[in-house]
């Protein structure tokens, strides 16, 4: 029973030492040098200066306000995610073919996702071109110059992308609905919306919570590759999230890594507040 025991705690060790390495030594690292003014080599102590120039210089409020607009686009992906994943379900004409267009964006990188929208909406791009043979100048416009084209931008690249991996979750959600149940609903004369409203979305209620779940914090922590790619956080700042901040401060900032590491500790503790409540509200759910 003893060697039974040690030899478990054994197999577990190297996967301890890495994650030691790779996770805790980083996070206890950032988080005292959130403490101190920092260039890379010295570092100095500076107490709670860090947290209290975030919280007054009015720069952390703007970067949530950005996080905040990818948020509100969560609902519509969902939307989308949902509607598309039921007509490939009940295998509408040409389901197949569509199936695999809808995955094709999934498998791209984000940053290759990014370069080719902003290479699309640049101002000699193929958007532009589009218009101007449509003979709607008016509509000719430098999307990446101005904050709300910037966004529709941004969120655009992001439900381009998310939409397969969306549609695969609630597909996956779907194949665990009692098909008798829909089968009668069909012969009881109850139209497609009033089985999607009805049946549909709450059979799936454990697979929207947890789209849900994940993009919430995808919209936190997950974004910086599509801002680098795109906008790189432009105009000015005013398309750059937390996270793409981090990395200006880090390494566009001299001496401002003692900043970045403060700036990581506060959104590691708003994932983990939003993960917290929403595992909060999962319980309630299950209850």
């Amino acid at each position: 029973m003893v060697k039974e025991r040690l030899s478990g705690y054994l197999s577990v060790v190297p996967a301890l030492i890495v994650l030691i390495i790779v996770v805790f030594y980083p996070m206890i690292n950032t988080f005292l040098h959130s403490f101190t003014k920092w260039d890379g080599n010295i570092s100095r102590w500076i107490g709670l200066d860090n947290y209290k120039f975030i919280l007054t210089n009015g720069e952390l409020w703007k970067l949530l306000r950005n996080n905040l607009i990818f948020l509100l686009s969560v609902p519509g992906i969902l939307l989308i995610c949902l509607i598309v994943s039921v007509l490939l379900f009940e295998e509408v004409p040409g389901w197949r073919f569509f199936r695999s267009v809808y995955y094709i964006p999934t498998i791209l990188s984000a940053v290759v996702v990014g370069f080719l929208m902003k290479t699309m909406f640049a101002q000699s791009g193929v958007i532009n071109q589009i218009i101007r043979a449509l003979g709607l100048p008016e509509w000719h416009l430098q999307w990446l110059s101005y904050t709300p084209t910037a966004f529709m931008v941004l969120i655009f690249c992001f439900y381009w992308q998310t939409m397969g991996q969306g549609t695969l979750i609630f597909l996956s959600g779907l194949s665990s609905i009692s098909q008798e149940m829909i089968e009668a609903s069909k012969t009881d004369g109850a139209s497609w919306w009033k089985r999607l409203i009805h049946i549909v979305i709450p059979s799936l209620t454990p697979t929207i919570f947890y789209f849900t779940v994940t993009n919430i914090i995808y919209c936190f922590i997950g974004v910086f590759s599509l801002v680098f790619s795109v906008t790189g956080g432009g105009p000015g700042l005013e398309t750059t999230p937390i996270d793409y901040m981090i990395y200006i401060k880090a390494f566009q900032s001299p001496g401002q890594l003692g900043y970045a590491s403060a700036l990581s500790i506060i959104l590691f503790i708003i994932v983990l507040l939003i993960s917290w409540v929403q595992l909060r509200i999962s319980n309630r759910f299950a209850e």
